[in-house]
Formats: C-alpha cells, structure tokens, sequence
C-alpha cells in the first residue's frame, strides 16, 4: 500500500505542477491572445483529440495485463510503433483535408503542428504504460516537470515578445522532442541493462490487445464524443469566442479532477493482485477507495466553488466571466466522474466491458440531442449543462439496469453515504495490520 500511495504521491504532485504552470501561463495566454485566438486554439485541441479514437484501440489497462504474460519490452515496441503508424496517418490526412478544404492559415497550421506533437508523444507512450505499470512513476515525473517548465517558460517568452498563437503549438512540439529523447535513454538505462530490448514486430500480441481492448475502445469514443462534443457544438453553433469561455471553464475543472487520474494508475495493479487472490478482499477494497474518492470530492467541489467565485476576475479578464457559472455547473460533472473513477478499472479486469459501451454511447446520444437543445437557449452555460445530466446518467444511474454492472452501482451509491467513514476506517486499519504481519 506504501508503494501505491508514494506512486499517486509523485502523480499528484504531476498534475499539481503542471497546472500551476498552466495558471500562470495559461491566464497570460488566454489574456493576451483574447477569446477569439484562444478559443480558435482551443477548437483545433478538441478536433485533434478525436485522434485518440485510433491510439485507444490498445487499451492502457489491457496493456498493463499483458506486460504479466509477455516479455515487457516486445509490448512495449508494438504499442509505440502501432500508435506512432496511427499519429502519421493522422497527420496525412490533416494536411490533404485541409489543403482540400482551404481551412483558414493560421487555423490549417494549428493542426498542424499539434499533429506533429501528437506524433512525438506517441513515440514513448508504450515507455510510459510500463512505468506506470511497475508503479515506477518517479522518474516519469521529474522529466515531465523539467520539460513543461522549459515549454511552458518559452512560451512565456514569445507571448511577451508578442508572437502569433502559433507559437504554443512549435513549442509544444519541441518539448515533446526532448522528452521523447530523454524518455527513452532513461528507458533503456532502467529496465533493458539486463534484458536484451525486443525490436520485432508482433502482429499476434496486436491482435489480441485490440480484441480484449475492443468494447474499452467503443466505449472511449462515446466518452470522447460528449467530452469534446461541447466544444466543436459551440464552435459550429455560436463562435470561437464562447469556446474560449468554455476552455477557461474547462481548464479550472482540470483542477478539480486532478486527484482521478493518479488514483486510478496506482490502485490497477493492487486491484487486479487482489482480484485474482480473494474476491472478498477486492470487493472490500473496491468500496473503500471509492468512498474516499466520493467523499473527498463532495467536500473538494464545493469548497472550489466558492473559490473560484472568490478569485475568478482578479485572474481572468472580464470577457471570461460565464466560466464561473459554467463552471459550478461542471463540477456536478466531475463528482460524479469521481464517484465512478474505479469503474474501468472493475469492468476491465472482470473482463465485462461489452456493455458499457451502449451506456456510453447512449450518454453520447444523450450529451449531442441536449447540447442542440441547451446551447441554443442558454449559449456556453447549455453546454455544461449537457455534460453534467449525461454523466449523471451514463456513470450512476444506468448502471442499475445493467445486471453485470449492479455491483459497482451499488458500491458507487453506498459511497455517498458519509455514516460508512467510521467502518471504512477501521476496514483499513485492519489491511494494514494485516499487511505489516506478513512482512
């Protein structure tokens, strides 16, 4: 457990640093660039993001299952060439469509570039699937804080010399250069001393990650489409301008959800260790993590209202001023992302993802018909609207109807029940006793 929490530790203080670079960085571009610039950057981010939509047919939590069965450094080769085939027939395709279509310069050549970086990162991404899957994300950390603190400085830098926006998507690439450089000599000085790296291409491993990743992979595109769907439905709908707003909204939620993501790498491995030891240990722990999750963030959502209703305009300028109430409505959103953060996590190694895919594409469905309906009478606060009643349904209450997915229903409902602290407790108390006896 020390271990788990000393990973989500170096995670945690990821995310932190990261975000305190963009608040800083991010408020002076949002600020300069205004909500026209920024939101025509922040429109071409969420068209590129649907790329993803290629790299998750190998699924991060299925991958992790067969670094146990196969030689780790083969996984890892196929992953980065698979992804990084992806990213360059992505990077085809925007350039002819856009030279087709006569997109805007300063537009065509924002997707452009983030192609690029797309490109570069896919280059390691099976590296860091490893690191996290030996809990090793230390070394992940420190090179990523080095490398943000370098990008994120120059653009600093072009921002106060007064260059174009197009200027954050060069940067972003040649940060992404270095750390694909590093990564990989880092790579090899930790885990290929003893071992002999695997350079062959195996269409066998491929095949079978795609086929166990594969309603993983459904799913994602539902969730992919009413995460960004808000963005390029207020881009089409109104403008670039209430994209901006949107963002800045969107880039204080980030904030809040900061917690999910570290404790949902961490705590894989130990679920899955559990899983296949004792299902009564797994079903214990499963509750206990997700009550504190819950828990945490019924607390953190509201305290972060507060703030941001406190601090918004001494940050932000005054075009910017609906991100405060887009955003209280967004984080009904994220605690309900909270109370379902382990749901991936259980399905996948249940092996019963078939069915939450149609609860996500009925989500999606849901998240389009609602955002046509929302945007239309409320602008930018119609969007958030939309994906908080779609995360409430597709990540809480359909999960009743589903007879595989009663389980973690139930666990999820249980955890909103703050009077289960005191057995939660005392339910940890004793895995640790536990734990300390057999060392």
């Amino acid at each position: 457990m020390k271990k788990i929490l000393k990973n989500i530790g170096w995670l945690l203080f990821d995310k932190v640093f990261i975000l305190i670079l963009q608040f800083f960085i991010g408020v002076k571009i949002a600020n300069y660039y205004g909500s026209d610039n920024f939101g025509m950057y922040n429109y071409a981010m969420s068209i590129i993001a649907f790329s993803s939509i290629l790299f998750e047919l190998l699924n991060d939590r299925v991958i992790k299952k067969f670094f146990e069965d196969q030689k780790f450094s083969l996984v890892v080769f196929n992953i980065n060439i698979f992804r990084n085939f992806m990213a360059i027939l992505i990077l085809g395709f925007t350039i002819i469509v856009g030279f087709i279509l006569k997109l805007p310069a300063l537009f065509y050549y924002t997707l452009i570039f983030l192609c690029i970086d797309n490109l570069l990162i896919t280059s390691t991404q099976g590296i860091e699937i490893y690191f996290d899957y030996k809990l090793n994300s230390k070394n992940l950390v420190i090179l990523n804080n080095i490398v943000k603190l370098i990008s994120y400085s120059l653009q600093y830098i072009c921002v106060i010399l007064g260059y174009s926006i197009l200027i954050i998507p060069i940067i972003r690439c040649l940060g992404s250069f270095l750390r694909l450089v590093i990564l990989k000599y880092m790579y090899r000085r930790l885990y290929l001393k003893k071992e002999k790296e695997s350079l062959k291409f195996d269409y066998i491993i491929l095949k079978n990650i795609i086929k166990e990743s594969f309603f993983l992979w459904l799913t994602f595109i539902g969730f992919l489409i009413y995460t960004q769907t808000d963005k390029i439905m207020l881009g089409s709908m109104l403008g670039n301008k209430e994209v901006g707003v949107y963002s800045i909204a969107g880039n204080l939620m980030q904030v809040l959800i900061i917690l999910i993501t570290p404790v949902q790498i961490s705590i894989f491995p130990k679920m899955l260790e559990l899983y296949r030891k004792n299902y009564k240990e797994y079903h214990n722990f499963y509750f206990n993590v997700n009550f504190i999750i819950t828990q945490s963030y019924l607390f953190l959502s509201i305290l972060s209202i507060i703030v941001v209703k406190i601090l918004f305009l001494k940050i932000f300028s005054i075009e910017y001023i609906l991100a405060i109430p887009t955003y209280t409505i967004l984080t009904v959103s994220v605690f309900f992302r909270a109370n379902g953060a382990l749901q991936t996590t259980h399905v996948t190694i249940k092996n019963i993802t078939k069915k939450i895919f149609y609860k996500t594409m009925t989500g999606s469905m849901i998240n389009i018909v609602l955002n046509y309906i929302f945007i239309k009478a409320y602008g930018v606060i119609g969007a958030a609207l939309s994906t908080a009643i779609a995360h409430f349904l597709t990540l809480f209450v359909m999960d009743f109807f589903i007879k595989e997915y009663r389980e973690q229903a139930w666990i999820q409902l249980k955890s909103l029940n703050p009077f289960y602290f005191k057995s939660v407790l005392r339910s940890i108390q004793i895995g640790n006793k536990k734990g300390n006896e057999k060392l």
